[in-house]
């Protein structure tokens, strides 16, 4: 990640304007009580929002980020709702992920195609992943604003064609923020690293 990228993040993050998502991704939650609970990692985790989550149901969490202050809010988040996360600060660009490897992966809304192979390896065998992005549109929505951060159509599924898809889906999704209504268009995966087990 550049320095500005990074400058840019951490202005966000540190922003008294900034929400964010408080809740969990729902296509975590709809899929949590089927996937085994082990060890799983958020990339990146932000203020935790899946990490959080994940922790509240039992994973052993490690949630990487670059963003010092996201990290620290996190961290508080998890004192207060009593349960434990291993932080972790690093570029994804450069740093090495600690610990590989996971029984789940989880990418929300995070886009670097070059980091998919390693999220494959990191993957223990049987291992699930669960991808969230946005997705390329000519409908009037919420996020990047280049197509470079943003997937193609069925991209998604060609980077994840050598695991076994579980659940794909591309649409455009209705969310409420602050009291208004927000349109995203969205690519969204659940595959596994061989046998899911149902």
């Amino acid at each position: 990640m550049s320095k500005e990228e990074y400058q840019a993040w951490e202005k966000r993050y540190s922003s008294d304007n900034y929400e964010g998502r408080g809740w969990p991704s729902d296509l975590l939650e709809s899929w949590i009580s089927r996937i085994p609970a082990g060890r799983a990692l958020d990339l990146p985790s932000g203020r935790g929002r899946n990490a959080l989550y994940l922790a509240e149901n039992g994973w052993e969490v490690d949630a990487v980020d670059i963003s010092p202050f996201a990290l620290e809010a996190g961290a508080e988040l998890a004192k207060e709702r009593g349960v434990n996360v291993n932080w972790h600060q690093a570029d994804l660009d450069v740093d090495p992920v600690p610990n590989a490897p996971y029984e789940l992966i989880i990418s929300c809304f995070y886009m670097n195609r070059n980091l998919i192979p390693s999220i494959k390896e990191w993957l223990a065998p049987n291992g699930f992943v669960v991808f969230d992005q946005h997705m390329d549109s000519s409908f009037d929505v919420q996020g990047p604003a280049t197509n470079d951060w943003r997937l193609g159509h069925n991209e998604l599924l060609r980077l994840f064609s050598d695991f076994r898809i579980i659940h794909y889906e591309e649409g455009i999704y209705r969310h409420e923020r602050s009291g208004k209504e927000v349109w995203n268009a969205l690519s969204r995966l659940v595959a596994c690293k061989g046998d899911p087990g149902f």
